[in-house]
C-alpha cells in the first residue's frame, strides 16, 4: 500500500512524547498517513471537521474527555472510525468507550505493530480490542446477557445469520467472512446489522463476545480465547 492509498489518521493525546512516538510509528509503516494531531477534546473535534480522516485515535483521559469527543465525532461524522488509547483496563471505561462509538480500544503499552493493526482493522470496518481487555469484556458481557434469554434469541437466527454470528465469534473480519461464505462484503455488513437488531446488541464487539459465550456454553464451559481483531 503506497502513501496515495494510505489510511488517514488523526492522533489526539495530551502526552506529547507519546503522541510523537505514535506518529513516528505510523510514518515508518508507510501504510498510515497522519493528517493532524491534537491534545484536547476541542482540538480533536476541530481536526475531525477539517481533515475528515479515516480513523481518529483518542486518549480517553485527555482534557475535555476522549469519550465525550468520541460521542460528538460519532454523531457528526459517523464514517470516521474511532480508536481509544488508554492506560485503563477498567470495565466501565471500556464499556463507556464502546457505547460512545469506539470500534477500537488499545492500551498505551501496546507495541507499534499493534497500533498499526488496530488502525488497519477499524478502517476496514471491523473492531479491535487489546486481547486482555477482550477477555475482561467477555466476562462482563456474559453477566449482562445472562438475563436476556440469549439462547432463545440465537436459536431464532436464520442459517446465514447464524453462520456470520459464529464466524465473528472466531475473530474473522467482514472480508474473511465474505470469502468463506461466497458473498459480497456488503452482504456480510447487512447480516451484521440484522444480528445487532435481533440480539439487542450495540456493536460488533458485543456480537463477537456473545458468539464466543454461546460456543463455550454449547461445549459445556471452559475459557474462550479472544484475538485482538474482532
Amino acid at each position: 500500500m503506497g502513501m496515495q492509498s494510505a489510511i488517514s489518521v488523526i492522533v489526539a493525546d495530551d502526552h506529547s512524547l507519546f503522541r510523537m512516538g505514535v506518529i513516528q510509528a505510523f510514518s515508518a509503516s508507510g501504510k498510515i498517513k497522519v493528517v493532524g494531531e491534537g491534545a484536547t477534546k476541542d482540538e480533536a473535534i476541530a481536526l475531525t471537521e477539517q481533515c475528515q480522516p479515516d480513523v481518529i485515535l483518542l486518549d480517553i483521559s485527555m482534557p475535555g474527555s476522549g469519550i465525550a469527543a468520541a460521542r460528538e465525532i460519532r454523531q457528526n461524522w459517523p464514517d470516521v472510525k474511532i480508536v481509544m488509547l488508554t492506560v485503563s483496563e477498567e470495565d466501565d471505561d471500556v464499556l463507556e468507550a464502546l457505547e460512545a462509538g469506539a470500534t477500537g480500544y488499545l492500551l498505551k503499552g501496546s507495541m507499534a505493530p499493534d497500533l498499526i493493526s488496530a488502525v488497519q482493522t477499524v478502517a476496514a470496518g471491523d473492531s479491535y480490542l487489546s486481547s486482555n481487555i477482550g477477555m475482561r469484556l467477555y466476562d462482563v458481557i456474559r453477566n449482562v446477557s445472562a438475563g436476556r434469554k440469549t439462547d432463545s434469541l440465537v436459536a431464532k437466527l436464520s442459517a446465514k445469520e447464524a453462520t456470520v454470528f459464529a464466524l465473528i465469534g472466531k475473530g474473522q473480519t467482514n472480508r474473511q467472512i465474505a470469502e468463506a461464505t461466497g458473498v459480497q462484503i456488503k452482504t456480510v455488513k447487512f447480516h451484521v446489522s440484522r444480528l445487532l437488531a435481533k440480539l439487542g446488541l450495540r456493536n460488533r464487539v458485543e456480537i463477537a463476545l456473545l458468539a464466543q459465550q454461546s460456543a463455550t456454553d454449547r461445549m459445556g464451559g471452559g475459557t474462550s480465547r479472544l484475538s485482538g481483531q474482532i
